[in-house]
């Protein structure tokens, strides 16, 4: 960052600058607060599964360390991070003030308790983590209830918002299920096949509420970033209405517990898929930038959508043993090798952005004087090697659960806690900008 201090008597004001939106954007604290305890949580993963792999196979698997681990995942890591972007995306998309950041903060905090106490009721082998759960269904309830006038105040909505919509209404059966799920795990009254609702549970979650959510993001974001434009909206289309019949579909099969079209449902889901892709290949095409860290990791998340799909297909149609770790491999597939690289990504731009925006606003300085880039906010080489390590723990994890081999998950677990590790680092060197007294410099001759 070759950006000379200056001396000087007072810093710029964090809340100064000349976008249009800023009066409109949320406080700068209230998404950066989910962003970093969404990078708490991935490390906290990282370490819990490096500590505790042995638990995951065989005689010694732990269903509770699985089932804590995995919502550690989903609720601290992939959910927070989706709810601190969906308070900017709203304002970004819709234009419309934000005027709710107390209701947010609630919903945040209640979301935070509610995952850590279910979590670590989970492991502490405590009965009534349900009770934790509630507060997570609580927490979500805020958030939806925002989001929802949001969308309302922002009239009729554009293709991000259509998948937006149909997330958030995903997201309401995820955390009904799953609160509902919690409560019956010990006494077994409210569903006479737990294996069946478990399954739409995951499915709704991991299809509709994170993957539905991406794919909308993606077309705005990745779009952006990469100086594209979307020519058809047909594959796009396609994919909307394919996952939405695949998805509903298989809920419906899993939670009347026949479950004898799974393969069927599989298939549409995995064309789905395909549709997607084709999307984004026209995107890709028609870039005009060069594949930086963030489109980088969009690629390799479309690798990951692809595992994952082909694992579901070999899932469903018996080509792949059907036990608890091919189980994981699936849900691992699609936690970190799809959902995570896209993440990752997107918060690469998305936190420098922020900062950079309430720091180093045109508002504050003009030129000819000069002030750091977004990317002057992070490091570039340090974001490659995350993608590194991310990319060898994803596959070593889900080699290693398909096979059933201890050193392969070891070699996973010990991948993911550098990326973690440097995610947090690269994180942390962003917000330092907030307490740097930095200054604009004059253009060197």
């Amino acid at each position: 960052m070759d950006v000379p201090p200056i001396q000087i008597t007072q810093a710029p004001p964090l809340n100064a600058g000349a976008a249009p939106f800023l009066a409109k954007a949320p406080p700068f604290w209230l998404p950066m607060r989910h962003f970093v305890a969404a990078a708490f949580s991935f490390w906290l993963f990282a370490a819990a599964l490096v500590w505790g792999n042995s638990r995951l196979l065989g005689f010694s698997f732990d269903a509770r360390w699985a089932l804590g681990l995995t919502h550690l995942l989903t609720l601290g890591w992939v959910t927070m991070t989706i709810m601190g972007a969906l308070i900017q995306l709203m304002v970004v998309v819709h234009g419309v003030p934000f005027a709710a950041p107390g209701r947010l903060a609630w919903a945040w905090a209640l979301l935070t308790a509610g995952t850590a106490g279910f979590v670590g009721g989970l492991w502490a082998g405590w009965d009534r983590y349900w009770i934790a759960a509630a507060l997570v269904f609580a927490g979500v309830l805020i958030y939806l209830q925002v989001f929802v006038e949001s969308l309302i105040q922002g009239g009729k909505l554009d293709w991000t918002g259509r998948h937006v919509a149909v997330a958030l209404a995903y997201l309401s059966l995820v955390i009904l299920l799953g609160l509902l799920l919690a409560y019956d795990r010990e006494r077994g009254i409210l569903f006479h096949d737990p294996r069946g609702v478990l399954i739409a549970h995951i499915h709704l979650a991991l299809v509709g509420w994170v993957s539905l959510m991406i794919v909308g993001a993606s077309y705005r974001l990745v779009a952006m970033f990469s100086l594209s434009h979307i020519e058809s909206k047909a594959p796009g289309l396609v994919a909307l209405v394919l996952a939405n019949v695949g998805l509903l579909g298989l809920a419906l099969d899993s939670l009347l517990g026949s479950r004898r079209l799974l393969s069927a449902w599989a298939c549409v889901l995995a064309a789905a898929y395909a549709a997607y892709a084709f999307q984004m290949n026209g995107i890709f095409r028609g870039r005009l930038r060069r594949i930086d860290p963030a489109l980088a990791y969009t690629l390799l998340a479309l690798l990951g959508g692809a595992v994952w799909a082909a694992l579901g297909l070999g899932l469903a149609f018996g080509l792949v043993k059907d036990g608890a770790p091919q189980e994981i491999a699936y849900v691992l597939a699609a936690l970190l090798g799809w959902a995570t690289p896209f993440i990752l990504g997107q918060i690469h731009k998305i936190v420098p952005f922020l900062v950079w925006l309430h720091v180093f606003s045109p508002k504050n300085w003009r030129p000819p004087l000069q002030i750091p880039r977004t990317q002057d906010l992070a490091s570039e080489k340090a974001a490659w090697w995350e993608m590194g390590f991310l990319a060898a723990a994803a596959y070593s994890l889900i080699g290693g659960f398909l096979l059933e081999s201890p050193a392969l998950i070891r070699l996973g677990s010990w991948s993911l806690l550098v990326c973690a590790t440097l995610y947090a680092g690269n994180t942390a060197l962003t917000l330092s900008f907030l307490k740097r007294p930095w200054t604009p410099s004059k253009p060197r001759p």
